[in-house]
């Protein structure tokens, strides 16, 4: 055989090494992208909770190129995610902190939007179970003390719905179509006072039947009289003690870590 017939046959194998290559990059490409609305909601899922800070965006950006429009992103498939973010952190699939960063993320995509479509008013909560609503108010800017503590009262067998930066009128609907039998509202610092003030009696003067609502976090941790001063039924420094407080029941004996942080 000539040296060009040899250099001939390497080219060919090269060449088709090469083909077979790029065909399995795209057989894999076409694996991992997503098919069907589930896919794309796992598949956001996973990076809305991911250490990537973009490529969740990324993920946005190819399911918009397939012809869903923003309104339907932020009024079908964001609710879908959170339900699916609380479905794994109650089956303890998620830590708090992957849930933090979902949850904050997917505020994100709601910021400066005010023409989202009627009913999204749900949209901005994460359901980590039943009974207890946990309220994280609009100007309080840290959430994890917030996820903290859902996942002690989760722990005390208790089961959490999580309500991120609600106006008082979605914040209300909630309340009225849920079955709760506890709110509760993190303050982390003074800011969160009057905000609070507003929220508790917004509630309570528009419901029917209140659930108790209890305060904790932080600022109530270092402070006294603060139910008196926001209208709370209780200012409570433990999930215990807010659990023990409502006359609910708990199904854990003693936790390491039992403060509303």
């Amino acid at each position: 055989m000539s040296g060009r017939d040899q250099s001939d046959d390497r080219d060919t194998a090269i060449r088709f090494l090469v083909e077979a290559a790029l065909k399995s990059v795209a057989d894999k490409r076409r694996i991992r992208s997503p098919q069907t609305k589930d896919d794309w909601i796992d598949r956001l899922c996973e990076e809305i909770m991911s250490a990537s800070e973009t490529s969740h965006q990324a993920v946005l950006s190819s399911l918009i190129a397939t012809g869903v429009t923003s309104d339907e992103v932020l009024g079908d498939y964001v609710p879908a995610v959170a339900r699916r973010i609380g479905e794994l952190w109650v089956q303890d699939k998620a830590t708090f902190v992957q849930v933090t960063i979902g949850a904050a993320r997917l505020q994100a995509l709601f910021q400066n939007r005010t023409d989202l479509p009627r009913g999204t008013w749900l949209d901005r909560t994460v359901p980590l179970g039943q009974s207890i609503l946990m309220i994280l108010p609009a100007v309080e800017d840290h959430t994890l003390g917030a996820f903290v503590a859902a996942d002690q009262f989760r722990r005390h067998g208790l089961w959490v719905r999580m309500a991120i930066r609600l106006s008082n009128a979605e914040l209300l609907r909630v309340v009225e179509e849920g079955r709760f039998s506890m709110l509760g509202i993190s303050m982390a610092t003074y800011k969160s006072v009057e905000n609070v003030q507003e929220i508790i009696k917004n509630l309570k003067s528009s419901l029917d039947r209140c659930p108790p609502i209890v305060v904790g976090g932080k600022y109530v941790a270092n402070s006294d009289g603060v139910e008196v001063l926001t209208g709370a039924d209780l200012a409570v420094r433990s999930a215990r003690e807010a659990i023990e407080g409502c006359g609910l029941a708990s199904v854990a004996k003693s936790l390491t870590v039992d403060s509303l942080a």
